[in-house]
């Protein structure tokens, strides 16, 4: 093609071809009208700057005869390795592609009958959600192939196209916002020819939309690959329970990817009562992580829908498992979808919270468990806890249902806030256990960190619950035959949200994360928060009729006494100073019960009432031992002895009053044996042994064991009592690792004398 004239269109310097490029980049449309409206800008193009090959190459695509057959879809290649790679999730076990929004992946189009002709066929990708999807309400998106992407829109370009082997490779770009879930992918093929035109549609198998925090575009992205590391791709973590003064841990199994959770948390998102009722409107709202997290809170728990999990504290659990056997989530989201969601009985607050990081984590969003220990539970919503001694200096229990529990366990995830004013992105707090009703339905949050550390109670989201949970002040009252409040006995504003605390990044060590949620206890900010927060709660008449004196005349001290080991005996001491300047004749009452974890005592063990004369400065003690048989048939769940002494001073009928809970440790006695190497897809042999702790025959014993990434034996029942002393070694039993990498098992003994004794033992998978 001879060459004529030179034009130029125009002209880009150094220093201005950024800018245009950029403008260009934001604005796609834009030189596709123009040239529109201007053709001859296009042809002056082509006449100088385009050799005549090229153009006899176009001119035969647009020219060349129609095709006799529609284009024909063989199948899609899904290039599953390259994209789940690319998207973080290849560790999902799914049959599935699993890919994430704000991100590009790959799809190979597979024709059956002849190449693809561009100046012929179409080809649209149609992604449609829900049982009734619309283009109307985003539901159904239709996705024509094109030349380039778009990434804040649906959009597919062509890469690649190989016409011996009748494929075209494309990409597809999925907005930050999409909404997350299952989609069904058609393919439809429109074809000229000769004498019509003629579409094809086949639909192929499905793909799975995530959360995406690797990509900044997403709300939940989180920019530390660390905490991206723990956060979402760590399928193994520890849950820290106990006392503030003594923290345990127990070990978790979240297992975000085995087969079937995420199927499951998608279940949950469709099943939740809101889904039900407006299926379209509720299908939407899927796009943001906000309303996911607080959806998920409430399906964990079956309180008020067909949720997961039982929540049982009375110790009563013969129709059921017992909340301490369970070691992951799997095995109870399983059980859940299996039964045609029955409630898995029972679980309490770390259950709750362990499935809450399951669930959150399959679908992207960054999550982890939260233990606070002296964990408020206000009733009220006036950020006390209020205890009411009557003259005996017993506890009132009738007259609040507020408690403090040793510890509580909830959840963080990490996402912007677009639905709340600015400055309250990060971090925030949901609850899956069943405490108190919000907005009729049993759930809680998000509520934002930075808000509760402020007091911004105001701010909405179950924020005013939270913040009484980590903050609220202790009061103790006197009350009189009537039940009427007669002085103010004692105020603790140091008691609650002790030791708040989460898994360490990259080790089973425990960050205190107490900081996050409040100032330092006694500082001015401290007090500023807790006000602000106390202006908007239900304040009770005697909050503003008494205040305290004389609180510190007589102090209570109460101590174990060694260590307290379940199946020894437990000792403790109580100790009351007289720290007037003269003596004092005191009423000294004693109560020593064993305790639920929701703070209701399950049995009596001892009451001792004495009246002692204390010199000025002196102190008074008294030591208290319990044996094994004593105490040991009235323990619950996380062992829990609660001691709570009042004194009254006769000579001016002034109360004083403390509580605390003795920690009974469970014994390290079991072992498991296997090697420290385990072969992929191969069956091996592990053993359990235990030596009996107590001075009472075991009865009833069971063994059972899980590991991510490893399917387990079934449980072993030991066939016959186990003596005390006793050292039981277990046959072989068979598990089979199906996933390279470091594990964790996890065992667990349980019998009619003890339980909650577990053992761990990090292993390799190799090949």
């Amino acid at each position: 093609m001879p060459r004529t004239s030179r034009r130029r269109w125009f002209v880009i310097d150094a220093e201005n071809a950024e800018e245009v490029n950029e403008f260009l980049d934001e604005h796609p449309k834009f030189l596709g009208e123009y040239i529109d409206r201007n053709p001859h800008l296009l042809e002056n193009y082509v006449v100088d700057n385009v050799d005549e090959e090229t153009v006899k190459k176009w001119l035969d695509k647009v020219s060349g005869p129609a095709p006799a057959e529609v284009l024909q879809i063989l199948r899609v290649d899904y290039k599953k390795v390259k994209n789940c790679a690319d998207h973080h999730t290849a560790s999902y076990i799914h049959n599935s592609l699993v890919i994430r929004r704000a991100a590009i992946f790959e799809l190979g189009l597979i024709f059956r009958n002849r190449p693809f002709l561009p100046a012929k066929d179409e080809i649209v990708l149609e992604f449609s959600i829900g049982t009734n999807p619309s283009a109307s309400n985003g539901t159904k998106i239709r996705v024509p192939v094109g030349d380039s992407i778009q990434g804040s829109k649906w959009t597919c370009m062509k890469i690649n196209q190989d016409d011996v082997a009748k494929e075209v490779t494309v990409q597809v770009n999925v907005p930050a916002d999409a909404i997350v879930g299952r989609y069904k992918l058609t393919v439809e093929v429109s074809s000229q020819l000769k004498d019509s035109k003629k579409t094809e549609r086949k639909s192929k198998p499905d793909v799975l939309v995530l959360f995406n925090p690797f990509k900044p575009a997403d709300e939940v992205y989180m920019e530390s690959s660390t905490e991206r590391e723990e956060y979402v791709l760590n399928d193994t973590g520890r849950i820290f329970v106990g006392q503030y003064y003594r923290i345990g841990a127990k070990d978790w199994l979240f297992g975000q990817f085995e087969e079937g959770i995420l199927d499951i948390v998608f279940k949950l998102l469709r099943e939740d009562g809101r889904a039900k009722k407006n299926p379209q409107k509720s299908l939407k709202k899927r796009a943001s992580s906000a309303y996911c997290s607080r959806v998920l809170s409430a399906m964990v728990n079956c309180n008020d829908d067909t949720g997961v999990l039982w929540g049982r504290w009375d110790g009563e659990y013969s129709d059921g498992v017992r909340p301490t056997v369970w070691k992951g989530s799997v095995k109870i989201l399983k059980e859940w979808n299996t039964t045609k969601m029955m409630p898995v009985k029972y679980g309490q607050c770390w259950v709750f919270s362990g499935l809450l990081t399951t669930v959150l984590r399959a679908i992207g969003i960054p999550a982890r468990s939260v233990t606070n220990f002296n964990s408020a539970h206000d009733t009220e919503y006036n950020m006390t806890i209020d205890k009411f001694i009557d003259k005996n200096g017993d506890e009132a229990r009738s007259l609040s249902g507020d408690s403090i529990w040793n510890f509580h366990v909830w959840n963080e995830c990490y996402f912007r806030r677009a639905d709340l004013p600015k400055g309250y992105d990060g971090w925030q707090a949901v609850d899956a256990t069943p405490q108190e009703e919000s907005t009729g339905i049993m759930q809680c949050g998000p509520a934002p960190i930075k808000a509760i550390k402020n007091g911004e109670v105001y701010i909405g989201s179950d924020t005013s619950f939270v913040f009484a949970e980590v903050n609220a002040d202790r009061l103790f009252w006197e009350v009189n035959e009537a039940n009427e409040v007669v002085r103010l006995v004692k105020s603790d504003k140091r008691h609650v949200g002790r030791n708040i605390s989460t898994k360490a990044i990259g080790s089973d060590e425990r960050e205190d994360i107490t900081d996050k949620y409040k100032f330092q206890e006694g500082s001015e900010e401290e007090r500023e928060a807790f006000e602000r927060a106390y202006s908007h709660g239900r304040k009770a008449p005697y909050h503003s009729d008494f205040v305290l004196s004389e609180e510190g005349d007589v102090t209570i001290n109460i101590k174990p006494v060694g260590d307290a080991i379940n199946g020894s005996d437990v000792s403790l001491k109580v100790d009351v100073k007289n720290a007037k300047d003269k003596a004092c004749e005191a009423t000294i009452t004693t109560v020593i019960h064993t305790m639920l974890n929701n703070e209701e005592r399950k049995r009596l063990l001892k009451r001792v009432r004495t009246v002692k004369k204390i010199m000025a400065g002196e102190v008074d003690e008294q030591t208290y031992k319990f044996t094994f048989e004593e105490y040991g048939r009235h323990l619950s769940d996380e062992n829990v002895i609660r001691v709570t002494t009042t004194v009254r001073v006769t000579e001016t009928d002034n109360l004083y009053v403390d509580t605390y809970d003795v920690q009974v440790e469970s014994p390290d006695c079991l072992t498991i044996l296997c090697a420290d190497e385990l072969k992929h897809r191969r069956y091996q042999q592990i053993q359990f042994k235990i030596t009996n702790p107590l001075k009472v025959t075991l009865t009833g014993a069971v063994f059972s064991i899980e590991g991510s990434g490893v399917t387990p034996g079934k449980d072993f029942a030991v066939p016959e009592p186990i003596e005390p002393g006793e050292t039981y070694t277990s046959p072989d039993i068979e598990v089979r690792p199906y996933r390279v990498n470091r594990t964790v098992l996890i065992a667990d003994f349980d019998c009619n004398e003890i339980w909650n004794i577990k053992a761990r033992k990090r292993v390799n998978v190799v090949q």
